[in-house]
């Protein structure tokens, strides 16, 4: 390959019609972008953020080769151009590329090329990046750089809801029954299940309880079974508006992120548009909660009592 040479796919352009799955394959960025309607959608359906495919295409349509660099098998890990297959780790470790591979749907490979270490060096605005083809050693430094995001959830508008703490009402959480329930008295995060004058709860928790709707983020998105069990653990949020709106975890291992599916009603006209707005983003979807709000989940009364002083 030569200098200024197109790197990417001979006739870009003209091929890019016959594109029918971009797959990406990273430590935190593994994603099949499919085409639907002249348009790229991920692998559930679930929409793409505006711009985003537009935005990794034209940048792939730019790349140039710079300059050749190293074909040494050994030197891929100082250049980020590990295949990232090989990446065992449940860490993010260095030295490992991301991977891009253009596909039909039939699976025929039009083109897979790792991308590496960006070098701001290089003209342009982009500056450059190192690749390499996959299955090849050598090494190339190209003008331009790959633009997509920098994380899974990235690609989407992950933020599925957002309440305000002053309108809380209550938060149960149910299993095969009901283990708690927490209710806004007075501006105060009290226990209302079980009663019991005795238990002495973490308000901590009270509160992180409450938190989970403030900010709802997903990390990731895939289509929703056909149908669930009755009885998956449950948080159900009541507001002042009349919005009813569950989270069920799917799969409430001991530890970890937990999928979670999520319903929404209302009983207030107040609150009719947000819950079709939230209806829209959510119905035929699991998503992939955060930490605190998949351990949430998990708990039984006694985590959320208070840590007794020693």
């Amino acid at each position: 390959m030569r200098k200024g040479e197109k790197f990417f796919l001979k006739d870009f352009t003209k091929n890019i019609n016959n594109i029918e799955i971009i797959s990406i394959e990273s430590f935190d960025n593994t994603i099949d972008i499919v085409k639907r309607n002249n348009s790229y959608t991920s692998e559930s359906g679930y929409p793409l953020k505006k711009g985003m495919w537009e935005n990794l295409i034209t940048s792939l349509s730019l790349l140039r080769i710079e300059e050749s660099k190293t074909n040494s098998p050994e030197r891929h890990e100082d250049l980020n151009l590990k295949s990232p297959e090989f990446n065992k780790s449940e860490d993010e470790s260095d030295g490992y590329a991301t991977k891009i591979t253009l596909k039909k749907n039939d699976g025929t490979v039009f083109s897979s090329i790792l991308f590496g270490k960006t070098d701001p060096s290089v003209g342009g605005l982009s500056g450059g990046q190192f690749a390499r083809m996959n299955g090849d050693n050598q090494s190339y430094l190209l003008k331009g750089a790959i633009r997509m995001p920098g994380s899974k959830s990235d690609w989407f508008e992950s933020l599925l809801f957002s309440i305000k703490n002053e309108d809380f009402i209550r938060a149960t959480l149910k299993k095969d029954n009901k283990i708690f329930e927490i209710e806004n008295i007075k501006n105060s995060l009290k226990i209302t299940y079980p009663l019991n004058p005795n238990f002495n709860p973490d308000q901590e928790k009270l509160t992180d309880i409450r938190d989970v709707i403030e900010s709802f983020y997903f990390y990731d998105v895939k289509k929703s079974l056909t149908s669930y069990p009755n009885n998956l653990p449950t948080l159900s949020y009541e507001t002042k508006d009349g919005l009813i709106l569950s989270i069920s975890s799917i799969n409430p291992k001991e530890k970890g992120e937990s999928w979670v599916i999520i319903k929404v009603a209302s009983n207030d006209p107040k609150s009719k548009e947000l819950s079709e707005e939230i209806k829209n983003k959510t119905s035929g979807f699991e998503f992939l909660a955060n930490i605190n709000t998949s351990n949430i989940l998990r708990w039984n009364l006694e985590d959320l009592a208070a840590q007794k002083k020693e």
